[in-house]
């Protein structure tokens, strides 16, 4: 368990997939990271069994502290171990737990976890120009905009841009090189 000041980061457990099965069939939390389609129980439960067998995937509960109540997951996927890169996704659950600044404190512990317990060297995600909530949550965690597809997704009827954003390992940065005397 990761622990920060408002939150945990934990495993998921089975009491999990009601909420997490809820989230997912909600249009409107959907719409701010993918096309909207409902998900049916069975497909759901296939999803929530296979992400524990993924060894390119690490998913983690968000749970309140100290009630361990579920608020959302923050996962890395596509985790390659040569590149030492993998992409974030994070999902807020409830609407009212939006803007409290539960998401940047998941993403600094989930940082943390990427670089000291997996040896990563890059973070990436992919965000929705629309979703300017989460641009400023991932601009407050350290990641910086690396490029932009214009009207690279169709979503809720409209073109939007899809943004794609990055963080390095800080332990990785080049040493200052001192001038090499003539």
């Amino acid at each position: 368990m990761l622990s920060g000041n408002q939150i945990e980061l934990a495993a998921l457990v089975d009491a999990d997939r009601p909420a997490l099965l809820d989230w997912i069939n909600q249009p409107a939390l959907v719409r701010f990271s993918a096309p909207y389609r409902p998900v049916h129980e069975r497909s759901h439960g296939d999803w929530f069994d296979a992400i524990t067998r993924d060894p390119s995937r690490v998913i983690f509960a968000i749970r309140s502290k100290p009630e361990g109540e579920l608020l959302g997951t923050v996962q890395l996927t596509d985790v390659h171990p040569i590149y030492r890169q993998a992409q974030m996704l994070i999902r807020i659950g409830d609407p009212q737990h939006h803007g409290r600044g539960i998401g940047t404190e998941a993403l600094r512990l989930l940082l943390d976890f990427a670089w000291r317990d997996l040896n990563l060297h890059r973070v990436w995600a992919q965000v929705f120009g629309r979703n300017r909530r989460a641009l400023a949550c991932y601009r407050k965690a350290g990641f910086a905009e690396e490029g932009r597809l214009r009207d690279g997704v169709f979503i809720d009827g409209k073109w939007d841009d899809l943004i794609l954003m990055g963080i390095l390992n800080p332990a990785d940065a080049a040493p200052a090189s001192s001038p090499v005397p003539s």
